[in-house]
């Protein structure tokens, strides 16, 4: 059983690792559409401010920071599905739990004044 653990944790990490390497590709790629979109804002553009920025602009970095903040996304769609089902039981639990904790002290409350 230990033994199936360990490749599933490499497995895991590489995944980390990659997700942390697309992330600092997604900064990167962020980074280098606010310059050209601050190049295409500066004063003194002239007639042509596309001329500040390499040529596709904005959608050959639109593309590729949208592809890194993907590759960026440890979970897939099915696990981002059972982890949101999984925080929503986790607070109803909280919520029902609150409630309990609110009801026995106001509960102990009402029965002193309706006992006096």
């Amino acid at each position: 059983m230990a033994s199936m653990e360990l490749p599933s944790r490499s497995v895991e990490r590489q995944r980390h690792a990659a997700a942390e390497q697309a992330r600092m590709r997604l900064d990167a790629g962020l980074r280098e559409w606010s310059g050209q979109r601050s190049a295409l804002t500066a004063d003194g553009l002239g007639r042509n401010p596309l001329r500040r920025v390499p040529r596709g602009w904005p959608e050959v970095p639109a593309v590729r920071v949208d592809v890194a903040a993907r590759e960026a996304c440890v979970l897939d769609d099915e696990s981002a599905r059972t982890e949101a089902s999984r925080l929503l039981w986790s607070a109803i639990a909280k919520l029902v739990g609150a409630a309990v904790s609110l009801a026995i002290p106001l509960s102990i409350v009402l029965a002193l004044v309706v006992g006096s």
